[in-house]
């Protein structure tokens, strides 16, 4: 089987401008979310660049092991894929960065989901920043993704709970993003899939907004459609405030999605 994915951005009720970019690549197995660092420049430029170049390395990837002899389900292979589209992505946006001064500091987060498709199903997710990636297994929402952002360092070592965390003047500093360093190191986790497991992906503009009990109640909610997950999950967030822009992938099982286009 395969799973099936929508996606959708929002400006929020706040920001002059959207940050967010997200792509949707059902026959690739492939979803991503990232968001532009707020307060630098050409945040807008590099999420975008970081989609693009990451689906553009993935496709060609995906091209090359289509020959006789590869193993295109091999999730060790997701893995090799995920980490050279994000070193071409950093290597992307730092030229451009280079080329004109008015983008220079620009950076991004990332978080992109690839599906190893074969007899036992295999995610691959890789992060750099803030935005998450969760796991909807039966009713349980379980983050995948830890951000890399100095508020979580300091609830990892006990200097901060998570409660303090959720309202600290610091808590959107970023320990980590795409362009801004000319290495960077994503984090990849690769674990089994159920038939039923679903997948949220979404920028930070969703999670200041709603608690993992509001997100468990809409993707719930909207079980056999992405596409109204994606929906009632920005129209949440818009109701609750919608201080930054917000970006969601919903990805679900391709069984469902075919039962609901039946």
């Amino acid at each position: 089987m395969s799973w099936h994915g929508a996606g959708l951005t929002n400006v929020g009720q706040v920001r002059p401008s959207n940050q967010d970019a997200y792509a949707v690549e059902n026959d690739l197995q492939l979803w991503i979310v990232a968001d532009g660092m707020g307060g630098h420049p050409g945040g807008d430029v590099a999420s975008r660049s970081a989609v693009e170049v990451l689906t553009a390395s993935i496709r060609a990837e995906a091209h090359m092991n289509a020959q006789p002899g590869l193993n295109a389900t091999d999730p060790a292979q997701r893995e090799t894929e995920l980490r050279r589209a994000i070193a071409a992505s950093n290597r992307t946006i730092r030229q451009l960065a280079l080329q004109r001064s008015e983008l220079a500091g620009m950076g991004t987060t990332v978080v992109a989901l690839r599906i190893a498709c074969g007899p036992i199903a295999h995610a691959t997710v890789a992060h750099i920043g803030d935005s998450r990636a969760y796991l909807l297994r039966g009713r349980t929402l379980t983050p995948v993704t830890r951000d890399h952002s100095l508020v979580e360092d300091h609830v990892r070592v006990g200097l901060l709970s998570p409660e303090e965390a959720l309202v600290h003047p610091l808590r959107h500093v970023l320990t980590r993003a795409l362009g801004t360093d000319p290495q960077v190191e994503a984090d990849l986790y690769t674990f089994r899939l159920k038939p039923s497991d679903r997948f949220l992906l979404c920028s930070d503009g969703l999670t200041k907004m709603l608690d993992d009990a509001n997100i468990v109640e809409i993707l719930l909610g909207a079980t056999r459609s992405p596409e109204l997950a994606c929906r009632a999950l920005i129209q949440a967030a818009n109701d609750h405030g919608g201080v930054d822009n917000t970006t969601v992938v919903v990805v679900t099982p391709g069984a469902l999605a075919s039962e609901r286009a039946g």
